[in-house]
């Protein structure tokens, strides 16, 4: 194939996922452009801060094992949201042994004169200030099925495999988040609406 395919789907995957598995490096380009973006956004809901650390070790765990992944395109998204949720979870597990604090990169952003050019990208990709609201305004597995569902465009029973829980339990912590968040828009519109 001489040019990669944009956007990915179901008809170009097979096709991309062969040739990443080889090594091509236009097919781990298409893979990457697809994914990072929700990837960032699913993580920054949870960890803003690490973010990008932890993307990063998601990204080297998934070239690591593509060679050995079979399935569709949702199966593999649902994967690498697999991959990118341990990798929160170590994170979280070693934040309480790491004795250093991070850095603020905001105080850089301010000093280089602008914001974060990969803020400026993640924001034109999508609503990330949606996301922030959903997760300060929810309980965080709710949060996590609704930034699963939306930003990852996972499935339920995708979003079930990637929390560990049932299909079931994630249409029910669904539903009882968009009604909370309907509750909160009915009660205080103009909150969501000075974000966006």
């Amino acid at each position: 194939m001489q040019h990669p395919p944009t956007p990915l789907d179901e008809t170009s995957f097979p096709e991309v996922l062969t040739a990443a598995q080889e090594g091509a490096a236009w097919a781990a380009e298409v893979l990457f452009c697809d994914l990072q973006p929700r990837v960032l956004r699913f993580l920054r809901s949870t960890e803003p801060r690490a973010a990008d650390d932890i993307s990063s070790e998601v990204w080297l765990a998934m070239a690591r094992g593509i060679g050995t992944f079979v399935g569709e395109l949702a199966d593999f998204r649902a994967w690498v949201f697999s991959i990118a949720r341990r990798r929160l979870a170590d994170h979280r597990r070693t934040g309480a042994r790491r004795a250093t604090d991070p850095t603020d990169t905001d105080r850089f952003a301010e000093l280089a004169g602008g914001a974060d050019p990969a803020d400026t990208v993640i924001d034109g990709f999508s609503g990330q200030q949606a996301v922030d609201f959903i997760t300060r305004s929810l309980p965080p597995e709710q949060a996590e099925v609704l930034v699963l569902r939306v930003v990852a465009e996972l499935d339920v029973n995708h979003v079930a495999e990637v929390m560990g829980r049932s299909a079931n339990w994630v249409r029910v912590n669904q539903h009882r988040a968009l009604r909370r968040l309907a509750e909160q828009l009915q009660a205080n519109p103009e909150e969501f609406f000075e974000i966006v």
